[in-house]
């Protein structure tokens, strides 16, 4: 199987030269057309959702890889040497991730917990970009024992949570995700802290995962904005917000929702108001975008 790395000169090069896109393209939406900072980036990311949607031209950040697996429309049975492949961008580290880095010496190594959420969260982006690992590939990127990772997939099943894996086709709905996963538990009753300890994933994303839903909630609800009006208002991909939205579609005539609409509309309230008066402020400085300021 090809695996691709891009520490090299050329990859290297390319990083910069998409970064210095992207930092025009946000200069220009600024001065040019006079947007707010927020606003500009939001645009931003949502072009580059649109240009580089193929992994091979999307930039690769810090922390991330690109590595070259099978096809997610491949079907079971085939050999992987007969199968498609497709390369995909995965996260190893985060930001919030090196607060574990400073405990593996204590420990011994990366606890389970650590290489769990890591598991999560690069299956996951790798379905996302049409890719499925297999159990070996995720041996090989994260640097254990095959066996380890069979017990780490069979204790997340255990909670409740099928990885989309190769060898997991067949158990894969259209719905799995760890975003989808933590509304869903929100939306039970289940608080942050037992989300992230269920489903093997940080505090901070957890609570991230669930600010952002309420505020596609209640901008779906209560602005009736459409998902890209919703992406570029929030910061998010139109993809993501769809996958949030699909979420208020099927609980929308369920209890759990109206018994967390409360903390739905003080999130979303807050923060559009928050937007609105940045907006606000940066017609007062004098921005051309006089046609914003209502």
């Amino acid at each position: 199987m090809d695996k691709r790395s891009t520490s090299g000169r050329d990859a290297q090069a390319q990083r910069m030269a998409m970064k210095r896109q992207s930092a025009r393209m946000l200069t220009e939406a600024m001065v040019g057309a006079g947007l707010s900072k927020w606003e500009a980036e939001a645009l931003v990311s949502s072009v580059e959702e649109v240009y580089f949607s193929d992994p091979e031209l999307a930039p690769v950040r810090d922390g991330q890889m690109r590595y070259s697996c099978v096809r997610g429309d491949e079907g079971p049975g085939k050999p992987l040497s007969a199968c498609r492949k497709v390369s995909v961008t995965l996260t190893l580290l985060r930001p919030e991730d090196k607060q574990d880095l400073r405990g593996f010496a204590d420990k011994g190594g990366m606890s389970a917990e650590v290489r769990q959420r890591r598991l999560v969260r690069i299956v996951e982006e790798a379905r996302e970009q049409g890719g499925l690992l297999t159990q070996e590939d995720l041996s090989e990127i994260l640097m254990c024992n095959p066996r380890t990772i069979g017990r780490d997939i069979e204790d997340l099943k255990q909670r409740g949570f099928v990885l989309p894996t190769r060898g997991q086709q067949q158990d894969i709905g259209p719905g799995v995700s760890h975003r989808a996963l933590a509304v869903e538990k929100w939306l039970e009753g289940k608080e942050p802290v037992e989300i992230a300890r269920l489903i093997r994933h940080s505090v901070a994303s957890v609570e991230s995962y669930l600010e952002k839903f309420k505020r596609v909630a209640w901008l779906s609800r209560e602005k009736n904005f459409n998902a890209f009006e919703i992406a570029l208002t929030v910061g998010m991909s139109v993809v993501s917000v769809h996958l949030y939205l699909d979420l208020c579609a099927e609980y929308q005539h369920r209890p759990q929702l109206a018994q967390r609409m409360q903390d739905i509309q003080a999130v979303g309230q807050a923060f559009y108001l928050a937007q609105d008066e940045k907006k606000h402020s940066n017609c007062a400085t004098g921005s051309s975008a006089t046609w914003r300021c209502t």
